[in-house]
């Protein structure tokens, strides 16, 4: 993966999660769909940022690489479907209308 890789990974994730919300009607599944993409990314992307920081400090081997990565995988989507349950019992802010994301995903 290239320098902007995470970024570019991020970006499909999000594209995915926009093609969602402009193909559902209901507006609290939008919004569950959008808690859950942003939580998701965004702890992906600080578990990518601290596991980059660990592997440049730390000689390790392919091994752990490997588990540090999938488990990093794992702890964002689980991260992601805990955040969209939460909203999904208590939410009430209407994120994907409050932010525009309503109008860039149609």
């Amino acid at each position: 993966m290239g320098k902007h890789g995470g970024i570019v990974l991020a970006g499909v994730g999000l594209t995915a999660a926009c093609l969602q919300i402009a193909n559902t009607a209901d507006s609290k599944e939008k919004n569950e769909i959008f808690v859950e993409a942003i939580t998701s990314t965004g702890v992906g992307a600080g578990l990518g940022y601290g596991i980059s920081i660990f592997l440049i400090s730390n000689p390790i081997g392919w091994g752990t690489a490997i588990v540090l990565a999938v488990g990093s995988v794992a702890a964002s989507y689980l991260a992601g479907k805990f955040v969209r349950n939460m909203y999904d019992r208590h939410g009430e802010i209407d994120f994907v209308e409050g932010t525009g994301v309503n109008r860039i995903c149609q």
